[in-house]
């Protein structure tokens, strides 16, 4: 199997530091790899920030969202410098970038009182793609919510133009979340409890005292290739167990 755990919020503890919006991208990084040298993760995937697109394009002012340039404006302009940063650390181990779907962007757009059509949040969102692998980025997980039945044709349309930029620039997408979304264009589609090629499991199966779950949620995760977290591990998780998952996966 392959191990992609969110560990930003581990690297802050071990850093002995509070949440990392506003950091700056290099602290970011370097503490970062502290957490990277502990867990030895197969990917190590930059971020989890599935309101940061949103806010960045809130910063654009009255500008039409399709003319908004994201990966210019903060926080995703130190996002991407996050991607350059560890892409120079790890030459040799996939860095993954996290880019939130056209419908977590629209979601994150409205309940910040601004509307937002899908098709817009997948354009830009695909510029954005751009950029990370510009950076160095050799994957990109693409995070969704669960969608509803109604709009699930119209997110799907939305995904059109990052599957079509992901195989414009040659780099696999895997598509995490959104069981309803067709995922026919990335490489594969992490669900919680297994998917296409891959999986999610909950930060809290690194919880103290929750090695017995974890060892049982493991094999059948294991099966699917691809395990990642689905969003940052808890920063007061069980560091012993989350290292020991690399020991267990090799062993």
């Amino acid at each position: 199997m392959l191990f992609a755990p969110v560990l930003s919020e581990v690297a802050a503890r071990m850093a002995g530091a509070g949440p990392e919006p506003g950091s700056g991208a290099v602290p970011m990084a370097y503490r970062l790899r502290d957490a990277v040298e502990l867990v030895r993760p197969d990917w190590v995937v930059t971020h989890h920030d599935q309101g940061a697109e949103a806010r960045a394009a809130r910063t654009a002012g009255d500008v039409e969202l399709v003319d908004v340039a994201l990966a210019a404006l903060d926080p995703v302009a130190g996002l991407v410098e996050l991607v350059e940063v560890l892409a120079a650390l790890y030459p040799d181990t996939v860095v993954a970038a996290s880019v939130t779907g056209p419908a977590g962007m629209a979601a994150a757009m409205e309940s910040g009182g601004d509307s937002a059509d899908l098709l817009d949040c997948g354009d830009v969102l695909a510029e954005l793609v751009s950029a990370y692998v510009g950076a160095g980025a050799s994957r990109v997980l693409v995070w969704e919510p669960e969608v509803g039945d109604d709009i699930a044709d119209e997110v799907i349309s939305a995904h059109t133009s990052i599957v079509r930029r992901l195989d414009m620039l040659g780099v696999p997408g895997v598509l995490c979340g959104g069981a309803a979304i067709d995922s026919a264009g990335y490489r594969a589609h992490a669900l919680n409890g297994g998917g296409r090629e891959a999986t999610l499991v909950p930060p809290n199966a690194f919880s103290r005292g929750a090695a017995g779950s974890f060892a049982e949620l493991l094999p059948g995760s294991a099966a699917h290739g691809l395990v990642l977290t689905d969003g940052p591990v808890s920063a007061d998780c069980d560091l012993g167990l989350l290292s020991a998952v690399s020991v267990r996966r090799t062993g």
